[in-house]
This record gives structure tokens, sequence and C-alpha cells, in this order.
């Protein structure tokens, strides 16, 4: 083992097994099948190597940590990772662009133009003056009124790419095993070395992370804000951007269902959904059956699974023959996704209560029950 409290490189102990690096191999990529040859995970490995204090998170492996456990030297690991030692610049930094904010561009417009009426400036000598460009000094010259600031594309990183599938998977099987609670950056960074031998900087998962799901602080400030709307309150549970994992999960259940347990019947497909459900605190299908019932225009004493059932081609079928078996589990995946759809909306779940209560009032039954009630009270 490995082990030792000094954090000197040279007291480390040897790992039993050392494979040899490869030319231009990454320093993860070797780390992986030290640890693999060894039978560690790559991620205590990798922080083992990384050391005191902060042991992994974020940090580069040490070259000779590295050379003390494998039992190489330390300039010969150098050569061959060609990551293992940072690089220096080779070409000297270009200047900072500096740029003027909206709020102030209509000052500076005002300045150019008074300096080109009073002096007769060139535009050269105004950009210098200003410093701006000879673009900007146009725009001035041309109009008072400064232009809209163009919409730039927010740029994606190769690596989020790369990795941003697996980091949803990721969390979507959290979710369903920790109700409304999110794993930490260190929780999903381990796991993409552990378990999809995934090379990604600890930096990268956090700003993935926190462009794609609130953290569990932000989750509960958005629950005490919105504490007084029921409707609100299951919003903000059950997060909007959810929709999007959940319907590429229920893809795959779909299209391979062999693979999730499955034997493809709307028994077993309607017992997953359920389960997908009851892993959000049943805030998945919040409004499915009220959005069953309005598109069914019956049914409302109906749960869920029967109403897909009366919605599927060719009627209710009791007991279900193979064909009508088929028939329903296709009904419900295209359901589950007509209604996701709906939901994304900004105003998505409201939307569907306030259906279904139009559909209520419209229905004799129930404009009968109200009427006694009045009289009653």
């Amino acid at each position: 083992m490995i082990i030792d409290g000094s954090d000197n490189g040279d007291r480390l102990r040897r790992l039993p097994v050392r494979p040899r690096p490869r030319a231009g191999e990454s320093t993860d990529s070797y780390v992986r099948r030290l640890a693999r040859a060894n039978h560690l995970k790559p991620s205590y490995l990798r922080g083992y190597l990384v050391g005191p204090p902060d042991y992994g998170r974020g940090k580069r492996p040490r070259g000779d940590r590295l050379a003390a456990v494998t039992g190489r030297q330390q300039d010969a690991l150098e050569r061959a990772l060609t990551d293992l030692v940072r690089q220096k610049r080779t070409q000297p930094e270009k200047p900072r662009r500096r740029f003027t904010r909206s709020a102030d561009k209509p000052a500076l417009f005002a300045a150019i133009r008074r300096d080109a009426q009073a002096e007769k400036l060139p535009v050269s000598q105004l950009a210098k003056r200003h410093h701006v460009s000879h673009a900007t000094v146009r725009q001035a010259l041309n109009s008072p009124t400064p232009p809209p600031r163009k919409q730039r594309a927010p740029i994606l990183a190769p690596a989020k790419e790369r990795v941003g599938p697996t980091i949803d998977t990721i969390l979507d099987e959290y979710a369903a095993l920790h109700t409304n609670q999110l794993p930490t950056v260190r929780e999903v960074w381990e796991k993409l070395l552990d378990e999809h031998d995934a090379t990604v900087s600890y930096g990268t998962v956090h700003r993935y992370m926190s462009s794609r799901r609130p953290t569990p602080d932000t989750l509960t400030r958005h629950l005490e804000h919105t504490s007084g709307s029921y409707l609100a309150i299951r919003q903000q549970t059950f997060h909007t951007n959810l929709f999007k994992h959940y319907r590429t999960l229920l893809t795959t259940v779909r299209r391979e269902p062999a693979r999730h347990g499955l034997d493809g019947t709307y028994a077993t497909a309607t017992a997953f959904v359920l389960g997908l459900d009851a892993g959000t605190s049943w805030n998945m299908l919040t409004g499915f059956q009220e959005w069953l019932v309005v598109r069914l225009d019956r049914g409302h004493d109906l749960t869920w699974p029967v109403l897909i059932r009366h919605l599927t081609p060719g009627g209710w079928v009791h007991p279900l023959t193979p064909e009508a078996d088929t028939k329903s589990v296709i009904t419900l995946y295209q359901s589950l996704g007509e209604f996701f759809d709906d939901r994304e909306q900004p105003d998505g779940l409201p939307t569907v209560f306030k259906n279904y209560q139009r559909w209520l009032s419209t229905q004799a039954w129930y404009q009968f029950e109200t009427a006694e009630t009045d009289q009653i009270n």
C-alpha cells in the first residue's frame, strides 16, 4: 500500500504494479492505468499524488510523488508525460482590449462629436485621444445614439461538449436516489474519473454544473422565496432543466427496455415511470393526470395509467392484448413527451391547472356540486 503520512516524495512507498508510461501520454491517462493495475480508484491515487493539503481538487499531480510511487526518475516521467510540468509561455501576452460599458457610451459619443466639431480632428486622432477604435469614432460621428451591443453566442468548450452529457447522466442518477438534493462538484468530478475514465479538470466540472443546475443553497432560497405558492414550489423543486434529462432517459428506456430491466410491456413501463416520479417526491408528473383529463375530455376520477389506456388508439381494452399493450406503451411515451413540452413553458404548470379548472367549469356534475355546496354554506 502507498499510504504514508509524509509529504516527502522519497519516503513514499512504491506501488506493487508499475506500468511503463507511454511517450506523449497525458498524466491523467497514466494515473488511471496505474490505479487500475493496482486496484485503486483513479480519483484516490490522483489525490494522493497531489498531496496535502487539498489532495487533488483541481490540482496537478506532483512529479516527485509520482516518481516515488513508480520507482522511476522524475525527469524521465516529465519527458514522457506531456502535461506533468506546466509549460511556460513562449510568447508575450497580448495587451488586453479596453471595453466601454453600454451605460458610458452616450457620454463617449457626445465627447467624440464635440471634439470633432470644435477642433476639426481627424478620425485617427479622435480614436487615439478617446482610446477607441476607428470604427467607434465613425459610429459616433454618424449618429449620437450608440448602436446596441451585439449578442454573442455562448462559447461551449470542447471539454464541456465531451463530458456534458455524462455529467447530466450522473446528476439524473443522483437525483433519482437523493430526493431534492444535488451532488457536490467533487463527487461528480471523482465519478467522472473513476467510472467514466474522463480527462477533465475540476474547474470545467464546476463551471458546467454552475451553468446547468442550481446549488442546494440556491434551491433552498428559491423554495423559501416561493413558499406562498404551491405551484411555484413544485416548479422550483423540480427544476425545469431536468425535463430534458428525464426525456433523454425515457427515450433510452423506450428504445432499449431490456438494458433497464424491463420487458417492454405497459405494466413495467408504467412501474418505471412511477419510480422516476417517486424519486422526485412526485414532482415530475405533477399535473399529468389533469393534463390527460383535459385531452381525453373525461376521467377526472381515474389515475393516469388508466387514462393512458383510454387514450390509446382503439380505446380501452381489458385484458390487454399484445397489440393493445404495444399501442399503450407508445401512447405513454408520446403523452409524456407532449406533457413535458407544455410544462417546460414559462407558465407551463399553472396553465395546465387553469385548463383543467376551465374544463371542470364546463361539466354539469361539477356545476351541480358547486351549487349544492353554496346552498349549504
